[in-house]
């Protein structure tokens, strides 16, 4: 029986691995008839895609919908190529280097501890709202905006991101959320543009900016602005509670980590492998490329399974194992080539002190199985709900 793989079904939406595993043993490269778009599965396959900028195009969105739909997508960095891409990614990449991240440390911990000492008194809460609210608080500092704010605006973006079941992307009332979104953030950089204040946050970057001799319009910012929201709030928090069950589901991995948090890292580059948070983006082809012994041709789709390839089993043994002692030579846990993730350092950076603070305070948690629960949707993979319960009173 030919495997069947349609991004949207119900099967796939609540857990695309078995789907993964079956395409990647019987059609690595594999054609969707219904959206004439392609998927690759196999890690080679996604690597090399990621390096081909002369047959695969960002233009048009990499998000599921805009490639699979047609859906609008927005003007930013994210859905340029070259050389555009690196003008526009350039605004704001200074903050993202190693260097620039390592200052941001006291910061990311101190918003850590404060978020989670109220629930160390009580001896539970939710991992993953826990590090959604941090990451949105260390993302609102960044961009430029208040975090009230930003908490309102997630709560709008989880609107546009939640799905029923068999949900064929996002319907009208989804982007009405998203609508919700673009109009607050006008509202904000209007009045920044009133104030004429400057700052170091990427707004105030975006606002001063000045690319081919031009200033960037409101839209281009708000795009800006709304993307690198989404972004910043959601892999992390999904990633640390993915991480956390992991080292519930492995005791003897948690207690050395435990015993040395010097290996918290390891299991977080582990965790992003096996439980990839990123479930799949795309591309447009815009030259005729063979690959896998597929003809891919101009103006089809390609959808990257990044959850698929960073379980490939023959880039990776045993695979499906949570393993923190394995080194892997390659990685596409933040992606590759141009459009590799820009946040790479300082998600790295959230997640390992997230995990720091939380196993200090709670490192014997119990999680609730009975209450957890996986996202559910074409775009993202992981925890979304995580209770855990540990002896209280343990605040640093």
């Amino acid at each position: 029986m030919v495997v069947s793989y349609d991004p949207y079904s119900d099967e796939v939406m609540r857990d695309p691995h078995p789907t993964y595993a079956r395409l990647r043993a019987e059609s690595p490269v594999h054609y969707l008839e219904k959206y004439d778009t392609w998927a690759l599965a196999r890690f080679a396959d996604v690597y090399a895609a990621t390096l081909d900028a002369e047959c695969f195009s960002a233009r048009g969105g990499t998000a599921p919908g805009q490639v699979l739909r047609r859906d609008p997508a927005p003007h930013t960095f994210m859905t340029m190529d070259l050389p555009q891409h690196r003008m526009h990614r350039g605004l704001i990449s200074a903050r993202y280097g190693r260097g620039a991240v390592a200052k941001l440390e006291p910061s990311v911990r101190a918003v850590a501890r404060e978020l989670l000492a109220p629930h160390a008194e009580r001896g539970e809460l939710d991992v993953y709202a826990w590090a959604n609210r941090a990451a949105i608080w260390i993302g609102a500092d960044l961009l430029g905006l208040a975090r009230h704010d930003a908490e309102q605006l997630r709560v709008w973006i989880d609107g546009f991101f939640q799905r029923e079941r068999g949900q064929a992307g996002p319907r009208a009332e989804n982007f009405a959320f998203a609508g919700r979104v673009s109009q607050r953030l006008g509202e904000i950089v209007a009045a920044r543009r009133a104030r004429r204040s400057a700052g170091h946050d990427h707004l105030s970057a975006w606002i001063a900016a000045r690319v081919d001799g031009r200033a960037l319009t409101d839209e281009e910012i708000v795009a800006n602005l709304y993307s690198m929201l989404v972004v910043a709030t959601e892999t992390v928090p999904a990633a640390v509670a993915n991480t956390a069950a992991l080292l519930a589901r492995h005791p003897d991995t948690r207690r050395r980590v435990l015993a040395d948090p010097s290996r918290i890292p390891a299991a977080w580059a582990e965790s992003l492998r096996v439980d990839q948070p990123t479930n799949l983006l795309g591309r447009r082809v815009i030259r005729d490329r063979l690959l896998g012994g597929q003809r891919l041709r101009e103006g089809q789709g390609v959808l990257l399974l990044w959850a698929s390839a960073t379980r490939d089993e023959a880039e990776f043994p045993r695979a499906d194992a949570f393993d923190p002692v394995r080194r892997p030579p390659r990685s596409l846990s933040f992606g590759h080539g141009i459009h590799k993730c820009l946040g790479e350092n300082l998600a790295n950076l959230e997640g390992q002190v997230l995990l720091e603070e939380l196993l200090a305070v709670a490192g014997e948690y119990e999680v609730r199985w009975e209450q957890a629960e996986r996202m559910y949707g074409e775009f993202l993979c992981g925890y979304r709900q995580l209770p855990v319960a540990f002896r209280a009173g343990a605040v640093r």
